[in-house]
C-alpha cells in the first residue's frame, strides 16, 4: 500500500495543508468580522474622519463624536498629525465607495500585516537555525502554519480587540519588522523608510531608534531619521502651512510623559486613566503608591491597597525601572550584536520594551509580543525546551484566556487593576534577554566548530 506523500518533516502533506486552511479560514472570519460590526463603532471611524480632515487642510484635532454615548472630545489626541497619512486612503475609499468598504479594506490591510509577520518570522527562522540544523529546519518549514496559529491562540485576546474595532497596530508592528527583515538584508533604505513611516504614524517603538544605533545599523537609523521628518513635512504641506497640530501633539505627549501624578487628567485632553492601561508607570504607581477611591470604585471584584507611597517617589521609581531595562537592552546589544540569532531577540525585546513604556498601553498595543511568543513557541516546539512551554502554558492560562468573554467584564477589569499583563510583560523581556545570549553563544560555538583545525606537531619533530 502506498504510503502517503509527506513534506520534508515527515508529516503528511494533508496534515500541513488542513493547518494552512485553517489558518486561512481564520483571516476569513477576521475580515467579516470587523466588516459585519455596526456602522459607527470602532476606532476605525475614528481614523477615517482623521485621514478625511488631513487631506482637507482641516483642524485634524477638532471636537469629535464617533460614538453616540460617548462625549465629545478631540479626535485623536494621543495620535501624531501624521497618522493621517496611513488613514486617508481609506478616507478615500469611505467618500468613493462607504464605510462598509473602507472597514473592508483595513480589515483586509491588518491581516495582511500578519501574514507579513508571519512571512518575516519563518525567513528569520530558517537562517537563524541552530547548528544541528537539519532536523529543526524540516521542523520550521514543515510545521510552521501549525505554530503560527498557535501564536495567534496565545495573542489572540490582543489581535482580536486590534481588528475588531479597526486599530493600526498589527499595521505598525509589521512594518517595524519588515524594516528589521530589510537591515539584515542591508537594505538600509528600505528599512529606513519602513520604519520611519511607522514611529511618524504611531511612535509607540520609539525605543527600535536607540537598539539601531547600538546595533550598529547607522545608515538605517539616519533614514529612518530622515523618512519621519519627510512625513512630518508632508502633514504641514497638507494643512496648509499650519504647524500648530504637531505643536500640540508634542506639548500633550510631553506632558502626558512627564506628569508628576499618574493618576491626574492628562493635559489637553489627552486620554484619562483607565485600569486597560497597562504601562509599567501605572503599574507601579498602583503596587508602589495609593490607588485612588474613584478609580478603586471601578474594580467591582475590589482593589487590594499599594505600599501608599507618595507620587514623587512612585515616578522615581517608575523612572529608574524604565531606565534600567532600557539600559539592560541596550548593553546586551552592544555586546551581542555580531551574533545573527541574537539580533532577532534583541529586536523582539525591543518590541516588549516599547508597550512597557509607553504611558498609553492599551490591550491592542500588545500584539508587539507576537515575534517573541513565536520565538518561544519555536523554542518549545522544535527544541522542545521546558522552560518556554511551562512559560507558555503560564501565560495562556492567566493573560490569553481570562478575557471579558470568559470571566466577565468585572473580572477582567480586576485582571486589569492587579496588572498582571504588565509583570507578564517584564518576564518576558528578561527571558528574551537571556535566549539572546544562549544564541550568541551557540553562533559563537558554530564559529569555533567550523574553524579550520590544525594537528598539533608530534613531539620531537622539528
Amino acid at each position: 500500500m502506498a504510503s502517503r506523500p509527506a513534506d520534508s518533516s515527515g508529516r503528511p502533506r494533508t496534515v500541513r495543508l488542513l493547518w494552512s486552511l485553517l489558518v486561512v479560514a481564520i483571516a476569513v472570519v477576521l475580515v467579516v468580522r470587523a466588516t459585519a460590526r455596526k456602522p459607527h463603532r470602532g476606532v476605525i471611524i475614528d481614523h477615517v474622519e482623521f485621514g478625511r480632515r488631513l487631506l482637507a487642510g482641516d483642524d485634524v484635532y477638532g471636537p469629535w463624536k464617533s460614538d453616540p454615548d460617548a462625549p465629545i472630545r478631540p479626535l485623536h489626541a494621543p495620535y501624531p498629525p501624521s497618522y493621517g497619512l496611513l488613514t486617508l486612503p481609506f478616507a478615500l475609499v469611505n467618500e468613493t465607495f462607504g464605510l462598509r468598504t473602507a472597514r473592508f479594506a483595513w480589515a483586509c490591510l491588518q491581516v495582511l500585516a500578519i501574514g507579513a509577520m508571519a512571512f518575516v518570522m519563518r525567513r528569520l527562522a530558517v537562517s537563524r537555525a541552530p547548528p544541528d540544523h537539519s532536523r529543526w529546519l524540516s521542523l520550521a518549514r514543515g510545521r510552521w502554519p501549525e505554530l503560527w496559529l498557535i501564536a495567534f491562540v496565545l495573542g489572540a485576546r490582543f489581535i482580536l480587540r486590534d481588528t475588531h474595532g479597526g486599530g493600526g497596530n498589527l499595521i505598525n508592528i509589521a512594518m517595524c519588522l519588515l524594516a528589521f527583515y530589510a537591515c539584515e538584508r542591508d537594505r538600509a533604505g528600505i528599512a529606513g523608510l519602513l520604519l520611519g513611516f511607522s514611529l511618524a504614524t504611531k511612535p509607540t517603538q520609539l525605543w527600535l531608534l536607540p537598539l539601531l544605533l547600538v546595533l550598529g545599523r547607522h545608515r538605517a537609523f539616519w533614514w529612518t531619521i530622515l523618512a519621519g521628518l519627510g512625513c512630518v513635512l508632508v502633514t504641514v504641506l497638507l494643512q496648509r502651512g499650519d504647524h500648530s497640530p504637531w505643536l500640540r501633539w508634542i506639548e500633550g505627549s510631553w506632558a502626558l510623559g512627564t506628569q508628576r501624578d499618574p493618576w491626574a487628567d492628562p493635559h489637553l485632553e489627552f486620554p484619562p486613566f483607565e485600569w486597560m492601561n497597562q504601562s509599567l508607570r501605572f503599574a507601579v504607581a498602583r503596587w508602589f503608591g495609593e490607588v485612588p477611591p474613584e478609580f478603586a470604585a471601578k474594580v467591582a471584584w475590589g482593589v487590594s491597597p499599594g505600599l501608599g507611597l507618595d507620587a514623587a517617589t512612585v515616578g522615581w521609581i517608575a523612572r529608574v525601572l524604565s531606565l534600567g531595562l532600557l539600559t539592560t537592552l541596550l548593553v546586551a546589544a552592544r555586546r551581542l550584536r555580531r551574533s545573527r540569532g541574537a539580533r532577532l531577540w534583541l529586536f523582539a525585546t525591543a518590541l516588549v520594551l516599547s508597550v512597557l513604556l509607553s504611558p498609553l498601553s492599551w490591550k491592542a498595543h500588545h500584539v508587539a509580543l507576537l515575534p517573541v511568543l513565536v520565538l518561544l513557541l519555536q523554542l518549545a516546539m522544535f527544541e522542545r525546551q521546558r522552560l518556554p512551554l511551562t512559560l507558555l502554558i503560564g501565560w495562556a492560562v492567566t493573560t490569553a484566556f481570562p478575557g471579558g468573554d470568559v470571566i466577565g467584564d468585572d473580572g477582567a477589569e480586576w485582571f486589569n487593576s492587579i496588572y498582571l499583563v504588565t509583570a507578564w510583560d517584564l518576564v518576558i523581556l528578561l527571558l528574551a534577554l537571556g535566549y539572546a545570549v544562549r544564541a550568541a553563544r551557540m553562533d559563537d560555538s558554530a564559529e569555533d566548530s567550523a574553524a579550520p583545525q590544525h594537528d598539533e606537531p608530534a613531539l620531537g619533530a622539528h
